[in-house]
């Protein structure tokens, strides 16, 4: 009697459950659905008007659409709010020291960083906040081409330098 009752009480949990689900599926006279990895496709026949309807227009959990059904592909882009800054790189090719100046002072820290051609690290600074012009000694490089980056937050820039 006790098995009876549990199997009944179970039942009555798990079917109500499991008939709470929402699949996409075509109620038409003439369409179909198919499934296949990574693609679902429904589609019907004669259909002219598509419209959408959401539960919620920001994170929309159930999407009602006439004819076909899209997969919801939600892609966020990130705002970049940091402003560019003009720099100037100079004398280029140097022979002894290595000019950057900006054009408006600095609002934040940036780091900078002296490459090698074959991208071995020569030297790494920070150029404080509000500086205006920094000046990179390169009298202790071998001639040849360098690579000056400039990282400041997301944002990074690229100057190919000579030193004769």
């Amino acid at each position: 009697m006790k098995r009876y009752i549990i199997t009944l009480i179970t039942m009555a949990i798990i079917l109500p459950v499991s008939a709470q689900t929402l699949e996409p599926k075509v109620i038409a006279s003439a369409g179909g659905y198919d499934e296949a990895p990574g693609v679902s496709i429904s589609w019907t026949l004669g259909e002219t008007i598509i419209p959408t309807f959401q539960d919620d227009p920001v994170n929309p959990t159930i999407i009602l659409t006439h004819g076909f059904q899209q997969q919801l592909i939600v892609t966020t882009v990130e705002e970049n709010l940091e402003i560019l800054v003009n720099v100037t790189i100079y004398p280029n090719p140097a022979s002894e020291i290595l000019n950057i100046r900006f054009e408006e002072p600095l609002d934040g820290k940036v780091d900078l960083v002296l490459l090698t051609q074959d991208g071995k690290l020569v030297k790494r600074d920070i150029i404080e906040t509000s500086t205006i012009e920094k000046q990179v000694n390169m009298q202790d490089l071998p001639a040849g081409i360098y690579f000056l980056r400039l990282i400041k937050g997301k944002l990074s820039n690229v100057y190919k330098v000579v030193r004769l």
